[in-house]
C-alpha cells in the first residue's frame, strides 16, 4: 500500500532560510522535490561530476592490495581537493610508468626475433671496417645465392618469414630484395637496463598507494559524503520560490502522515508560517513511500525496476507477488533445484554473514519454494521424472498431482490458464485504479468486459450456453458500447457505440497476444527438465568403466551440467515473469506510475 502523505507550505524569511533548511535537514523526515532547472544547472553539474570522480577514484583504490603493515596518518595534511588530486597523480604516474614500459617491451621484441643479440660482438665487427645488416623476408621470397654473394647467414624462421644477415665489406653494394630491419635508437642492453628501473619505480609507486590505501578510502568516502549533503542541499535550497522582493522564501515539502504531528510540533518552535494540509488530486505530485507487510515487500524492488506508482493509484506489488512466485517456479520446474535455492539462501540467512542482503535472500527464498511446490506439480527431481520413480511411499502419494504421460499438454494449458487468470485479476483491479484515478464512470466500459469475460466464461463452465450466459453477453454489450462515456446528447450514444468498437478490435487483439504470452511459462519450464534429463543422460553414458574413475566423470558431469542449467534457468526465470508482470499484468491493471519516491532531506 501506499503510505498517506501531508502536505506541508512553509514562509521562511531569507535570512533565516539558511539556518532553517540546515535545522530541517537535522529534523530529516520532510521530502522536497527539487526543480528540474536545478538538477541541470551546471552548479548541480559540478557537484554530480565530482561525486563521479570521488567513486572512480575510490573505486581504483579499492582495487589496490593492501599492506598488512597500514601506515596511517600520511595524508593528514592534506585536505579534501589536494588528496583528490594527490591520488589522481599517483595514478595518473602509474599509468605512464606502463605506457613507458610497454614502449620499451615493443623495441626490445625487435630484437628478439634475432635470438640472444650480441651487442660487443658486432661492435667488434662493424669496427673492422666490415658491415652488418639485418633483413626479413618471406619464405618463398628468400634466395640461397645471397648467402655466396653477401655472406647471408639466416638467423631465425618465424610466421612464415624467414631473418637474415648479410656481412660485406663497406664499400660493397648490397642489393637485396628485402625489407631492410631498423632497430630502436637504444641497444638492447639499455632497453633492458630502462625497463628494470621503471619496473621499481612502478613497484614502488604500488607500494606507496598499498600503504595509504585504508586510509585515503575512509577519508575519500568522507569527502563523498560531504559532497552529497553538498548537493542535496542546494537542490533543496533552490527548491523554494522568491516573494515579495525575494524577502520571503516559500517552500513545499511533505511529510507521512503518521508522523504528521511530530513534524507540525517541532515547526511549531520555528520562527516560520506554515501549513499542513491533505494533497490535491490532479494538482499535487506527493512522493510515494511504500508500505507493504513482510512477504509482498521483498518484492518492492522488483516493482521499482519498473516504475514507482502515483500517489492516486493502487500499489501492484502485493498483488503480482504471488504470480511471481509462481511464475519463476513454473520457469524453473524442477523440485531439486528449488529445494537446493532454499537449503543455500536459509543457510545464508542463518549464518549472519550477509546481514545488509537478508531481504534478496528471503526473495530467494521464496522463490525457491514456489520452484519447489511447482516443480513438484511438474514432476521432475534434478531432470529425473518423478512419475517413473516406483517403490517410494511419499513419492507414490504426491503423484496424484503430478502431470501424467499427457503433462506437456496439461503444463501447456495450465499456462494458458494461469494467464486468463492474472489478466482477469488485473482487469478486476484496473476497475479500482481507474475508479481511484478518474472516478467511477472511467471504470464502466472495463467492468462491461470483466461482466462479459469473467461472468461469460463461469455461466459457461457451469451451465454451457444458457440464460446466465446471454445475461452476462447483454450486460456486458451494455456497459461497453451505451454506458462507456456520457449521455447528454443526441450524439452520445453513436459516440459511445463507436469508442466501444474501437476498444473490442483493441481487446480482441491485445487480449490474444497478452494470452499467448504466457506459453513461455510452459516453454522454459519444459526446456530446463529436458536439459536436466539430457546432462543425467550424458552422465550414465559417458562414464568409463573404469570403477572409481567412472564415479567421478560421472558426478563432475552432473555438477557441472546441473549447475549450468540452474544458472540459465534461474535468469529466465527471473527475467520472463518481470516481462509479464510489467507488460500484460500492468497494461491489463491499469498502471500508470512515474512517480518520485520519498526521499527525505536529511545528513548522509
Amino acid at each position: 500500500m501506499i503510505t498517506p502523505m501531508t502536505k506541508l507550505t512553509m514562509l521562511i524569511y531569507h535570512r533565516d532560510y539558511k539556518q532553517f533548511l540546515i535545522d530541517l535537514r537535522e529534523h530529516g523526515v520532510v521530502h522536497v522535490h527539487a526543480k528540474k532547472q536545478t538538477l541541470q544547472d551546471e552548479n548541480m553539474k559540478a557537484k554530480m561530476a565530482e561525486m563521479k570522480h570521488i567513486s572512480n577514484t575510490i573505486k581504483l583504490l579499492e582495487k589496490v592490495n593492501k599492506s598488512t603493515s597500514q601506515q596511517v596518518n600520511k595524508l593528514m595534511d592534506l585536505n579534501n581537493a589536494e588528496l583528490i588530486a594527490f591520488i589522481d597523480a599517483k595514478f595518473a604516474e602509474i599509468d605512464s610508468i606502463q605506457q613507458q614500459i610497454a614502449s620499451l617491451q615493443k623495441d626490445d621484441n625487435v630484437y628478439n626475433v634475432w635470438g640472444n643479440f650480441p651487442e660487443e660482438e658486432i661492435k667488434k665487427i662493424q669496427s673492422n671496417n666490415w658491415d652488418l645488416r639485418f633483413f626479413s623476408v618471406p619464405n618463398s621470397k628468400y634466395d640461397e645465392k645471397w648467402e655466396q654473394e653477401f655472406n647471408a647467414f639466416l638467423i631465425n624462421e618465424i610466421s612464415g618469414f624467414k631473418y637474415f644477415t648479410t656481412l660485406t665489406s663497406k664499400d660493397k653494394e648490397v642489393n637485396i630484395d628485402a625489407e631492410k630491419y631498423h632497430f630502436p635508437s637504444m641497444s638492447k642492453s639499455e632497453i633492458t637496463a630502462q625497463i628494470e628501473e621503471l619496473n621499481s619505480k612502478l613497484n614502488e609507486t604500488k607500494e606507496y598507494l598499498s600503504d595509504i590505501t585504508e586510509e585515503a578510502i575512509a577519508k575519500l568516502n568522507e569527502y563523498k559524503r560531504f559532497v552529497i549533503n553538498d548537493a542535496n542541499f542546494y537542490k533543496v535550497s533552490e527548491a523554494a520560490e522568491k516573494l515579495a522582493d525575494d524577502k520571503i522564501m516559500l517552500l513545499e515539502g511533505w511529510v507521512p502522515t503518521e508522523i504528521e504531528k511530530d513534524t507540525i510540533a517541532w515547526l511549531e518552535n520555528k520562527e516560520i508560517y506554515f501549513e499542513a494540509k491533505e494533497p490535491e488530486k490532479n494538482v499535487d505530485n506527493p512522493p510515494i513511500k511504500l508500505k507493504n507487510r513482510r512477504f509482498a515487500r521483498l518484492f518492492e524492488m522488483i516493482g521499482n525496476m519498473y516504475s514507482i506508482p502515483t500517489y492516486w493509484e493502487l500499489d501492484m506489488t502485493p498483488f503480482f507477488a504471488p504470480f511471481f512466485v509462481m511464475f519463476f517456479g513454473f520457469c524453473m520446474g524442477d523440485l531439486g533445484y528449488g529445494a537446493l535455492i532454499c537449503v543455500i539462501t536459509l543457510a545464508l540467512i542463518l549464518s549472519k554473514k550477509l546481514k545488509e542482503m537478508n531481504s534478496i535472500l528471503w526473495l530467494g527464498f521464496f522463490l525457491g519454494f514456489g520452484t519447489v511446490i511447482m516443480g513438484t506439480i511438474s514432476g521432475t527431481f534434478f531432470g529425473v521424472p518423478l512419475l517413473d520413480v516406483e517403490g517410494i511411499p511419499v513419492l507414490d502419494k504426491l503423484k496424484t498431482i503430478m502431470f501424467k504421460s499427457e503433462g506437456i499438454y496439461s503444463a501447456f494449458y495450465v499456462s494458458l490458464i494461469i494467464g486468463v487468470f492474472q489478466i482477469l485479476f488485473g482487469m478486476c483491479l484496473k476497475i479500482i485504479n481507474m475508479t481511484k484515478l478518474y472516478g467511477f464512470g472511467a471504470a464502466v466500459s472495463t467492468i462491461g468486459w470483466v461482466v462479459l469475460l469473467l461472468g461469460g466464461i463461469v455461466s459457461f463452465l457451469i451451465d454451457g450456453i444458457g440464460v446466465p450466459f446471454y445475461i452476462c453477453m447483454g450486460v456486458g454489450a451494455v456497459l461497453i458500447y451505451l454506458l462507456n462515456g456520457p449521455i447528454n446528447s443526441f450524439a452520445a450514444p453513436f459516440k459511445n457505440i463507436g469508442s466501444g468498437l474501437w476498444d473490442t478490435y483493441n481487446m480482441a487483439t491485445g487480449l490474444l497476444g497478452d494470452v499467448l504470452s504466457y506459453i513461455r511459462l510452459f516453454a522454459l519450464g519444459l526446456s530446463g527438465s529436458i536439459l536436466g534429463l539430457v546432462f543425467n543422460d550424458l552422465a550414465m553414458n559417458m562414464k568409463p568403466d573404469i570403477p572409481v574413475v567412472g564415479t567421478i566423470v560421472m558426478v563432475l558431469i552432473l555438477v557441472f551440467g546441473h549447475t549450468m542449467n540452474i544458472a540459465l534457468s534461474a535468469l529466465s526465470a527471473f527475467v520472463h515473469p518481470m516481462r509479464l508482470t510489467f507488460v500484460e499484468f500492468y497494461k491489463n491493471s491499469g498502471f500508470v506510475g512515474g512517480a518520485k519516491e520519498y526521499s527525505p532531506f536529511k545528513k548522509n
